[in-house]
């Protein structure tokens, strides 16, 4: 079944236009990076509002947890203070004995001792009072320090007994603040120190207080959105009480919370930990802050929802954006891929007409791309077979008169070779000699010529056929041009193309000795340097100036077109030519002439080892 339906895809696919194709790939190539994209930048946008918001908790946490270990400390640095005071501890001993004081003893008391215990907490700002109870129905109280030790049940830590040293009391009202509205009283918190003396045993009790909105001011600010508590040893919870946050519903979560990571490595160690979690059926983020001097831990959450409604607002404008800018590409890929395939579409109906059977069509626009090189090679390839086919049929219209040609050529050719001689033997007969080595070099110079059956001869056969050439063409002139040949044997192993030595000799008489008057040679002479071999072929004649040599080789390279007529350069550029077209374009000729003195023009050929025979 599934085979069966890859099978139906792949054919629908395929029937599908090459353009439609293309906006298909265009799209899933366009898809998948973007959406990978995508998938990745809301990935890394959500673990970053995670963790800037992780990083905000641990920031306040740590803040808040230093300013309430700062003031507990400082609560019970000036309770230490007053602890270690003997004078006061004296005076309180005295007064829990029921001592009678006289007037000034008590004033100086008052002015010394009671007004620098007044001083200290002026001047600790965050010291909102401390107090002294004293166990004496006698004494005169002194407010805001010195009081009755009856007053302790006016208090909410005094009502169930005194707590032991050192105990941290929280959120509970100042009953004794006489000056201040009910409403207006502070909510505080305070530690406890015991009075003893091993000789009269406890003898007061002090209390220093902090405000919770000083020691905990992170309480009072919060929200919604973000909610502090602080929890004790007791696992009694505080917080503001006039906010209406849905969080005090969850103190059983955040209790079971505290219990779990209380004895945690990073709660005992470094006092905090932080995770992203389930509340109420929200995801918050939630941080624990251990308050050493407290003996508590300050809880806060932070919901996650206002965030997670930000990244929902965010993906929505991305994937609006995407989509709009996929809309925009995907106009504009069609516009392009229809002009790229264009050319695409006339080139296949140029080949479906010419698969018809029409030979006269062509793509008419021919662009600078792959399509419009493809066109003109079209274009080219069926000019090609129109002139094949035009000299298919001259060709065959010719094939006769050609047989018939060959066979007079074949028969013209032996009869040349046999009155020729028979001219050599009557010559002879008559003690001609002379006349007939001319006609045994004219024979064999007409034979070298119209044997054809190999396009290569060695060296050495060319060389003979140029000697065959020199002794006709000494016919012609009042003096003797003679051959010096300077040759090594490998090279006249070697095999060339056929009449591609004697052109070049050809040419040397014929431009370069025209102003020759007295017998004179022309040199061949021949080396061998690594895998090339090098053929040298100088005359003493006339030469070139510079102008005239380069004009010569710039018709032997073919820059210049051959004029009509036999000019200087013709038979040097098909030999050229077909040296070239027999070993490759590194092989060929070079000339060099000096107007007056020379000229000499080196062939070079690729050189094999052969052997002798």
């Amino acid at each position: 079944m599934v085979f069966r339906t890859r099978h139906m895809i792949r054919k629908k696919f395929e029937m599908i236009k090459l353009t439609s194709k293309f906006m298909i790939l265009i799209l899933v190539v366009l898809m998948i990076p973007i959406e990978i994209f995508l998938l990745l930048f809301f990935h890394n946008m959500e673990a970053s509002l995670y963790n800037d918001g992780q990083t905000q908790i641990t920031y306040e946490l740590a803040r808040s947890s230093q300013n309430a270990e700062q003031i507990a400390v400082n609560c019970n640095l000036s309770t230490q203070m007053i602890v270690n005071n003997e004078s006061i501890n004296d005076f309180l001993n005295q007064i829990d004995s029921d001592k009678e004081f006289s007037f000034m003893d008590i004033l100086d008391f008052y002015g010394k001792e009671i007004s620098g215990v007044q001083k200290v907490v002026r001047s600790n700002p965050y010291i909102y009072k401390i107090r002294i109870f004293v166990n004496s129905d006698t004494v005169k109280e002194t407010m805001p320090l010195l009081y009755k030790k009856e007053k302790i049940k006016e208090l909410k830590w005094g009502k169930d007994g005194v707590p032991a040293t050192g105990t941290w009391c929280f959120d509970y009202e100042d009953m004794l603040d006489q000056a201040a509205d009910s409403d207006k009283k502070p909510r505080i918190a305070s530690v406890i120190t015991r009075l003893n003396d091993y000789r009269y045993g406890q003898y007061g009790i002090i209390e220093a207080a902090v405000t919770m909105e000083d020691i905990f001011p992170d309480i009072y600010h919060s929200t919604e959105m973000d909610w502090t508590c602080f929890v004790d040893r007791d696992g009694n919870f505080y917080y503001d009480q006039k906010v209406s946050a849905k969080w005090k519903s969850y103190t059983e979560e955040i209790s079971a919370f505290i219990r779990n990571h209380a004895d945690s490595e990073l709660i005992r160690n470094e006092g905090g930990i932080y995770r992203k979690m389930q509340i109420g059926g929200e995801e918050v983020l939630t941080g624990c802050q251990r308050i050493q001097s407290l003996n508590g831990y300050l809880f806060r959450i932070v919901s996650l929802k206002n965030d997670k409604k930000i990244l929902k607002f965010y993906k929505i404008c991305f994937l609006l954006l995407w989509a709009a800018i996929v809309a925009v590409l995907l106009l504009f890929a069609n516009k392009l891929v229809a002009h790229i395939l264009k050319q695409f579409y006339e080139i296949y109906e140029v080949v479906y007409r010419v698969q018809q059977g029409d030979m006269e069509v062509r793509v008419k626009k021919t662009s600078q791309d792959e399509f419009g090189v493809l066109g003109k090679e079209i274009n080219t390839m069926l000019d090609r077979i129109q002139e094949l086919m035009d000299e298919t049929i001259r060709r065959e219209l010719t094939v006769k008169d050609s047989q018939i040609k060959a066979l007079q050529n074949q028969i013209n050719t032996h009869f040349i070779y046999n009155v020729l001689e028979s001219v050599k033997m009557m010559a002879e007969i008559d003690e001609k000699y002379e006349i007939a080595d001319t006609v045994s070099s004219f024979g064999k110079l007409l034979r070298y010529s119209m044997r054809w059956k190999s396009q290569y001869v060695t060296v050495e056969e060319e060389i003979d056929h140029i000697r065959n050439y020199l002794t006709l063409v000494n016919l012609w002139f009042d003096y003797e041009i003679c051959l010096s040949l300077h040759m090594p044997q490998d090279i006249m192993l070697q095999e060339i193309p056929k009449m591609s030595l004697q052109p070049i000799i050809e040419n040397a008489i014929n431009h370069g000795m025209k102003e020759i008057t007295g017998d004179t040679a022309i040199y061949m002479d021949g080396e061998i340097e690594g895998n090339d071999c090098y053929m040298k072929i100088t005359d003493m004649g006339c030469g070139m100036s510079g102008e005239e040599v380069e004009r010569l080789r710039k018709r032997i390279r073919g820059e210049t077109e051959d004029s009509a007529g036999s000019g200087n350069g013709i038979g040097l550029k098909n030999v050229q030519d077909r040296l070239q077209i027999g070993f490759g374009p590194e092989y060929g000729i070079t000339v060099e002439s000096k107007e007056g003195r020379y000229t000499q023009v080196t062939v070079k050929i690729p050189y094999l080892k052969r052997k002798k025979g």
